[in-house]
């Protein structure tokens, strides 16, 4: 499978390749006008890029992915102890995606949740922020419904193009060996990839 700074490349050039074809499709397809079209597609692009370099689908496991989440990417440790790799449940392209974003939605509740009934401990009353974070997620999928769903679109979008990726180079290896050709790249530990900061310092 292509390693992490791979998987990056193709997730910008995927998504500057969606920004118009995003824009093509809202004004031809669905009728929206080229200005309200505009924010749709730049909504489209930013969860797309999101998606294929923070929610990527190899948080199913400890990797470069995990890493970029800095202090805190212990919230990731019970999905990636639940999920197994390169399963549907983290490689599927719209139902993984999906589930990250409702388990990181959860995981955030439950952060505020415990963080509220800690210092309702020591006395200090703090604004009911999850009743909050609710009513926010709900007011913009109501007030913005063409934006949330080109965002959903999007991070489905960033999530498949690194899923599709890895069943091409799986599949492709497949294929040329069944031809006689081998791929001499060493995938295998792609996803103990190393930042080149890092591997300066060794």
């Amino acid at each position: 499978m292509p390693d992490a700074r791979t998987h990056d490349i193709i997730t910008i050039a995927t998504a500057v390749a969606l920004a118009p074809l995003a824009q093509i499709v809202q004004v031809n397809s669905l009728s929206i006008g080229s200005l309200d079209a505009y924010p749709n597609s730049a909504w489209l692009v930013i969860a797309h890029v999101i998606s294929g370099v923070l929610f990527s689908p190899d948080l199913d496991l400890d990797s470069a992915i995990d890493n970029r989440w800095g202090i805190f990417f212990w919230i990731w440790r019970p999905y990636m102890w639940l999920v197994p790799h390169r399963s549907v449940w983290s490689h599927s392209l719209i139902f993984s995606p999906l589930l990250r974003m409702a388990y990181f939605y959860f995981v955030l509740l439950g952060i505020i949740l415990g963080a509220t009934w800690l210092l309702g401990q020591v006395g200090i009353v703090v604004p009911d922020y999850s009743q909050q974070l609710s009513l926010t997620i709900n007011h913009v999928t109501t007030d913005y419904p063409n934006a949330s769903l080109a965002f959903v679109i999007g991070f489905c979008t960033g999530s498949a193009a690194h899923s599709i990726a890895d069943w091409l180079v799986t599949s492709g290896k497949h294929i040329l060996r069944r031809v006689g050709l081998q791929i001499r790249r060493d995938y295998r530990h792609h996803d103990r990839y190393v930042p080149r900061q890092r591997r300066a310092g060794r």
